[in-house]
């Protein structure tokens, strides 16, 4: 039996969230305030309390805060068009016209282009077709969910909770608890529906209701067999929540109880200068018993792990894409706790079981259950390649993991379906996944090399400016510096997209919820891009995602808003104060290329914005970059 899904409305700092998890792991990223922690203490207190059903109190509650909506919309409040000095050039107006960017004008619908790409790329148009479907409850990018708005509580907390199981492993015909309660789901799986209600009666009574459901959302007769099953499923999905010492928020309940003290020190010794021996090590992982070998060391005994560790000398090639950093194989863990001596392994373990062992408190652990671990902030204290040796030491247990990190290391560790991300627009927070067989091999291969191994932390970005190459990406990084803007504080991760390629990275982003915005050259392999581009922001205001060059490339278009003389001398066709004339702008630019390639032009040039400052800033740049903060 595993948690399947999460419903929570009301609890804390979430009004309305709804999750599903794998039955392995999964991994949840999201900014602070999102509903992280909110959604994790709901599931320590519902699962994590033993032989008891939790009882929510009005602290429990949801308090809403009104947001102005008009300056949180429109922020950031200062207007970057208006800080750069206009030069008798181009304005935005004019640039939208010669770029065809109106809503008539540039129809990817009508195009020739649209034909040609429905025969060379139909399985595309079939992904277009299913994301239709796919960000209808879900679309933070284009649209608002009309209930996404400001009101008073209701006063009521709202918890439900779906357990699955695969009827061939199924304990619903060895428990007889279950058989009143279980239900076969669409998949043909034992499904449990938990349901929790909490209200306040009459302001001075906060009542508690836990009851199951049937297929038809129904409840169950209140009796004391129902009470039995709920802590039953307690009882065979027990939460041990790990996190960092630091979090905890008071001394160990159970004082008498030394060894526990003792261990509290013992879970700090990563990020402190104690000694640790091997003899120490050895001592904890033997003392542990039956409770640590059956949670944390049993790596031959599960279906999941012994195919992990058949699997990990031999990937093919869909795991390769799906997880392109490759971890220590189960087998070599169990080989190396067994060495007797020092190693990293054992610490690791010890670490984890110290903690697993402070977090099971006094609760008896049923040796037929598969408890939920959650690691909150897994890579609190540890280098990156102790988080690494972690991971491959939790990942193949017998147990469901629920893991919260801000590692880009980590992410390109996981299966990218593993993937949660959390994000909460105005009130309610949604939770973005991607959709299995959405991406092709071919977009797995490049989304793992050129996001997930080279850029991980772009998935924590708010925002992608996805732009074609590295020239881009200079302009744009130090025009933001001109004007005052820090794109990382800001949430704008800049991608170069021209190697990658452009659709699997709007693939990806519409799917965790990434906002984008798309900058091509004006030639005709960018206006390529800009009808791709249309093409998956079909019905949206097109100026929000697309920016097109008025010109063939960007090179081009900074020789026309004042820079010229910047690329003679880059040309080296300048003598003295004086510039070289009867040469062409194509000519002037192929040279300027040669002597100073593409990138090293890009540095010259951004030399010479810093240099003139705000106003030697094109409109059209400004105007990019506060669409770019506004999404």
């Amino acid at each position: 039996m595993y948690l399947e899904k999460v419903k929570i409305e009301n609890f804390r700092g979430i009004r309305k969230l709804w999750i599903d998890f794998e039955e392995s792991s999964t991994v949840l990223i999201g900014e602070n305030q999102w509903g992280k922690s909110s959604l994790l203490s709901a599931l320590w207190l519902v699962l994590g309390q033993g032989e008891q059903l939790y009882k929510f109190s009005h602290d429990d509650l949801y308090v809403p805060v009104e947001i102005d909506e008009k300056e949180f919309i429109h922020a950031p409040k200062e207007d970057l068009v208006a800080k750069v000095t206009q030069r008798p050039s181009l304005d935005f107006d004019e640039v939208e016209r010669r770029s065809d960017l109106t809503e008539d004008n540039y129809s990817y619908q009508n195009s020739e282009l649209d034909l040609q790409a429905e025969k060379a790329f139909p399985k595309e148009r079939s992904f277009l077709n299913d994301l239709e479907n796919y960000l209808d409850d879900q679309d933070s990018l284009f649209a608002r969910d009309e209930d996404d708005v400001f009101k008073k509580t209701d006063e009521h907390i709202h918890i439900d909770l779906y357990f699955k199981e695969d009827p061939i492993q199924s304990i619903a015909d060895k428990d007889p608890i279950f058989k009143r309660y279980w239900y076969f789901d669409d998949d043909g799986a034992y499904t449990l529906h938990w349901q929790i209600v909490a209200f306040d009666t009459n302001k001075k009574h906060f009542e508690t209701i836990h009851t199951l459901l049937d297929k038809k959302g129904d409840p169950y007769r209140q009796d004391e067999s129902l009470k039995q099953a709920i802590l039953a499923i307690i009882k065979y999905n027990p939460v041990f929540r790990i996190r960092d010492s630091r979090m905890d928020k008071g001394p160990i309940e159970d004082k008498e109880n030394e060894e526990r003290s003792g261990l509290k020190s013992l879970s700090q010794m990563l990020s402190s200068d104690s000694a640790m021996t091997a003899s120490s090590l050895n001592k904890i992982i033997k003392n542990f018993g039956e409770f640590f070998d059956k949670h944390l060391s049993n790596y031959s005994q599960s279906k999941i792990t012994r195919e992990l560790i058949e699997n990990s000398s031999r990937r093919n090639l869909d795991d390769i894409v799906k997880r392109p950093i490759s971890l220590e194989s189960p087998d070599s863990i169990k080989n190396t706790l067994n060495m007797p001596g020092f190693n990293k392994s054992k610490v690791l373990v010890s670490l984890i079981a110290i903690n697993m062992l402070l977090s099971k408190g006094n609760r008896k652990i049923d040796p037929n259950s598969k408890p939920i671990i959650i690691f909150e902030d897994i890579e609190s204290r540890l280098h990156p390649s102790y988080l690494l040796s972690l991971w491959s030491i939790i990942e193949p247990t017998e147990s469901q993991k629920i893991v919260t990190t801000n590692s880009g290391d980590l992410l390109s560790a996981v299966s990218l379906e593993s993937l949660r991300r959390l994000s909460r627009k105005y009130y309610d927070t949604t939770c973005y996944k991607i959709s299995r067989k959405s991406l092709s091999y071919e977009d797995l291969r490049r989304i793992a090399f050129h996001v997930r191994m080279n850029r991980p932390m772009a998935f924590f970005a708010r925002t992608w400016l996805l732009v074609e190459g590295e020239t881009e990406v200079w302009i744009l990084t130090q025009v933001a510096s001109i004007l005052g803007i820090s794109l990382p504080c800001e949430g704008i991760r800049i991608i170069e997209f021209a190697q990658c390629g452009l659709k699997p990275l709007l693939k990806t982003a519409l799917q965790l919820g990434i906002n984008f915005h798309v900058l091509t050259d004006g030639d005709d392999a960018g206006k390529k891009y800009a009808d791709i581009t249309c093409d998956y922001i079909s019905k949206r205001k097109t100026y929000r995602y697309l920016t097109v060059l008025p010109q063939k490339d960007i090179e081009h278009f900074l020789y026309s808003q004042g820079y010229e003389d910047v690329f003679r001398q880059a040309a080296g066709l300048a003598v003295g104060n004086q510039l070289k004339r009867g040469y062409s702008m194509d000519k002037i630019i192929e040279q300027a290329i040669r002597r100073k390639s593409k990138p090293g032009l890009a540095l010259y040039l951004v030399d010479a914005m810093q240099k003139r400052g705000q106003s030697g800033v094109p409109v059209l740049i400004a105007k990019l970059l506060q669409i770019a903060r506004q999404l």
